[in-house]
């Protein structure tokens, strides 16, 4: 369900934490669990091959999102519950709205919680949507993520309508009455949502301020541990990296992932060997090369907490990749 669809879509599912990687329209994403626990999530979502979408997932796992979204559209994200999540280095709130535009390298913290309607519609919609509400011909949307918080009352007319329009295309979407272009309805909608933005002061990703701040520390950590996930990685390593002393490294990650540094690196090197595993029946490694391509050296601490984190031992998921 990342790429869109040769023909209208529907569905509404669970979603295992190993099935995330479909829970977001024109954004196939790279999923890293970042704490033990699999309890299913749930989306609603519709897809038209006009490239808009209707996506409405509640998510019960924290995990880790990155991925690049479609060049060609734009997200309109109405939060519900926040959960203390982030998106593209934005802090969310309820009733918050976020506009992530075309092509953006979307990065994504997720707590168990989180609950949003998105509607995904191409740029071209989005701008004249736009120029409606400013009265001018505009050339251009913005290039970065910017979001403005609504009151509640506000907030929640919009979700309720996103939620309507997604109980009533769910009905059409299996057959020939779904649209190609976006509904009325939905560009109406997201026309009461222009307005907010024009009319409020909107945050954007990058801005300065002490969360900012942290996020990038963590960013800049999380960066360099990807790249040397293979190495031994003290903590005194990736502060020196950084720039920042071990108190800062561990309020960077807490606040902004909700684990410590070395939690984060065990998440990661987890993550990376569950996907080297469930391709292990094409590559011939075994579990304990796996584990060593990782960076992991302690196998039966490995054994447990990849147990603890995905419900299965490192052997039996490869052994259910060969047989697949």
């Amino acid at each position: 369900m990342t790429t869109w669809p040769s023909l209208p879509s529907y569905r509404d599912v669970q979603l295992g934490p190993d099935d995330l990687t479909s829970a977001a329209s024109g954004l196939p994403v790279k999923i890293d669990r970042l704490s033990p626990g699999y309890l299913p999530s749930r989306i609603r979502q519709i897809q038209s091959p006009g490239k808009w979408a209707l996506d409405l997932p509640e998510f019960n796992c924290a995990f880790r999102a990155s991925g690049g979204f479609d060049p060609g559209s734009v997200a309109i994200v109405a939060v519900e519950r926040a959960c203390g999540s982030t998106i593209c280095g934005i802090a969310l709130e309820d009733d918050l709205i976020l506009a992530i535009p075309a092509g953006t390298n979307v990065t994504a913290t997720v707590r168990p919680g989180l609950a949003y309607a998105v509607a995904i519609v191409p740029t071209a919609t989005w701008m004249e949507i736009q120029s409606v509400v400013a009265g001018i011909v505009l050339e251009q949307v913005s290039d970065r993520p910017v979001a403005v918080r609504l009151a509640t009352d506000e907030a929640q007319r919009i979700r309720s309508q996103m939620k309507s329009m997604a109980d009533y295309l769910g009905t059409v979407a299996s057959g020939p009455f779904l649209p190609e272009q976006p509904p009325a309805s939905l560009v109406e909608c997201l026309g009461v949502v222009a307005d907010a933005f024009a009319g409020a002061d909107v945050r954007e990703t990058g801005t300065g301020g002490p969360a900012n701040r942290h996020f990038r520390q963590a960013s800049a950590a999380e960066d360099f541990i990807r790249t040397h996930i293979r190495e031994d990685i003290p903590i005194v390593r990736l502060c020196k990296e950084v720039g920042v002393s071990r108190r800062q490294l561990e309020y960077a990650f807490r606040t902004t992932f909700a684990v410590t540094p070395l939690e984060f690196i065990r998440a990661l090197r987890l993550n990376e060997a569950r996907r080297l595993l469930t391709s292990g029946g094409a590559t011939g490694l075994s579990v304990t090369k796996i584990a060593m391509e990782v960076g992991i050296t302690h196998l039966g601490r490995f054994a447990a907490n990849y147990r603890l984190f995905f419900g299965e031992s490192p052997k039996e998921t490869l052994q259910r990749a060969g047989r697949s």
